[in-house]
């Protein structure tokens, strides 16, 4: 799950938009701290996930338009050292927050058991569930990207900027 997801992120903002993003992996662990800090303060597992998915759309728009933009049109050696710099700079912020000490959120309860597939193995139902949503994930990203409007968009986008900035009738 967790690799699908990172792998899914960079290919979407490497293949599409050609930004180098080494801090990918940071801002990842980052939202997981937010979701685990989260889950403490209101109880749920699932509503932290989508107030840390805002939160982190937050963070990623402001450090996009701050820091990332300026880069677009120079060498990707310029981008290679701005986001390792977010690496260091996001590290250090979770070990301000949240120190250096490993953390887990509890498993849900309708999630908590397992399959048994044989008389010595079981394997847990809550990787069933990442599994299953890790493949809706990625029909909707292809869905997105190939088929509609928006992933028009983004592809004319990744190609010519200013055009698809310019005004027209739609």
């Amino acid at each position: 799950f967790l690799l699908f997801l990172v792998a899914s992120g960079l290919t979407l903002i490497f293949g599409i938009m050609g930004i180098i993003n080494l801090a990918h992996g940071a801002f990842f662990m980052l939202g997981a701290y937010l979701v685990y800090w989260l889950t403490g303060i209101v109880g749920n597992l699932f509503l932290a996930i989508a107030l840390g998915l805002m939160i982190m759309l937050v963070v990623g728009f402001l450090i996009e338009r701050l820091a990332i933009s300026f880069l677009y049109q120079r060498d990707h050696l310029y981008q290679v050292l701005l986001t390792y710099g977010l690496i260091l700079i996001l590290n250090e912020l979770q070990k301000v927050f949240w120190g250096t000490d490993f953390y887990s959120v509890p498993i849900p309860a309708g999630l908590d058991g397992s399959i048994q597939l044989t008389e010595t193995q079981a394997y847990p139902v809550y990787r069933l569930f990442i599994s299953a949503v890790c493949m809706v994930l990625a029909a909707v990203l292809y869905v997105v990207i190939s088929k509609t409007r928006l992933g028009m968009m983004i592809r004319a986008c990744s190609v010519n900027r200013v055009m698809v900035q310019s005004p027209c009738s739609y």
